[in-house]
């Protein structure tokens, strides 16, 4: 007798850790999942499976490494598994660089940068077409299900009811007030704050948090990029994966009247504190306060370049010490 189970939100880390023991128990699973890339057809087995691999660009989720039956060759899937959060800044670049970095150690010949999400994500995250290869948790649960065990079968249920749209799909809601809102941002970035290069935006309704990477900012050893917290009135100049321990002796000798460092998650800020503002709220009165976070994010700007060199010489040693 099949046994009721009610579990209440999925999170990614589940579904993580439901494809990595399919992965590394059902030979049959990893060639179909394979299958859905253009390494169709390669005639290899699964050698390793890694959950949460991390380096100093971030962390793959899911990472298979296959070896050529019989042979030598080596490829691998770098598997990002979102259930409804955005994409990070440069989340499916710094994917390639990760995988680009184990083909230089020769860790493996050959690599793909892969989504795994609802077909709705796919749907309303076009950013997301750069990945080499798509395969929907809708798609794994049928497979699953066709498998004919009840272990499949609870499978099945766990990653399908995870791609529901009832509260675990997030979906961006287009709203003209929103994108109205950020259209006069843009133009005010684009006339009086040409440092920030920013570029024409589609947010979802309400949306506050932005972010401005100019050219000369690095990808590598460590992201660095000015984070825009508009509600919170928070503008970061944050060091991605640096702990504040390390920042710290750098930066505080070096702060000028406003700005001070923090921890935020696994990175580390320089913050210049602003008052906050909500797309809700009336332009008129909202805008002026966009236009002082600008100004923040271009002081921001000019202190990273003028001390570029300590930054970036702590922010790298961060590396160098196992963070």
């Amino acid at each position: 007798m099949a046994v009721e189970t009610t579990i209440g939100r999925k999170y990614e880390r589940d579904i993580d850790l439901l494809l990595a023991e399919e992965f590394a128990v059902s030979p049959e699973f990893a060639s179909w999942f394979l299958g859905q890339t253009r390494f169709a057809g390669a005639d290899v087995g699964v050698l390793y499976v890694f959950v949460s691999l991390s380096d100093v660009t971030g962390e793959s989720d899911l990472v298979v490494v296959f070896q050529q039956i019989g042979g030598e060759r080596r490829v691998a899937l770098h598997i990002e598994d979102k259930i409804d959060a955005p994409l990070q800044p440069q989340q499916e670049a710094r994917y390639r660089l990760r995988g680009e970095s184990a083909v230089s150690r020769n860790e493996y010949d050959e690599f793909l940068v892969v989504l795994c999400s609802p077909e709705g994500y796919r749907d309303s995250h076009p950013e997301t077409s750069s990945f080499d290869s798509f395969v929907s948790y809708e798609s794994i649960g049928e497979y699953l299900a066709g498998c004919g065990d009840e272990r499949s079968q609870y499978r099945s249920t766990f990653i399908t009811s995870a791609a529901s749209r009832s509260g675990n799909t997030w979906t961006k809601i287009d709203d003209p007030a929103t994108k109205a809102f950020w259209d006069a941002a843009y133009e005010i970035a684009q006339r009086d704050f040409p440092l920030l290069e920013m570029k024409p935006l589609d947010l979802t309704k309400d949306s506050t948090w932005i972010t401005f990477r100019p050219q000369d900012m690095p990808t590598k050893p460590h992201w660095i990029y000015v984070a825009l917290k508009g509600e919170q009135g928070q503008i970061d100049l944050t060091f991605t994966r640096v702990p504040l321990r390390v920042l710290a002796p750098v930066v505080e000798p070096l702060l000028e009247p406003g700005m001070t460092v923090h921890q935020t998650g696994k990175s580390a800020a320089i913050r210049i504190q602003v008052d906050g503002f909500r797309v809700s709220e009336p332009a008129e009165a909202e805008l002026p306060k966009v236009r002082e976070a600008f100004v923040a994010c271009e002081r921001l700007i000019r202190f990273y370049r003028e001390h570029r060199e300590r930054l970036e010489e702590a922010a790298a040693s961060s590396y160098l010490v196992g963070e």
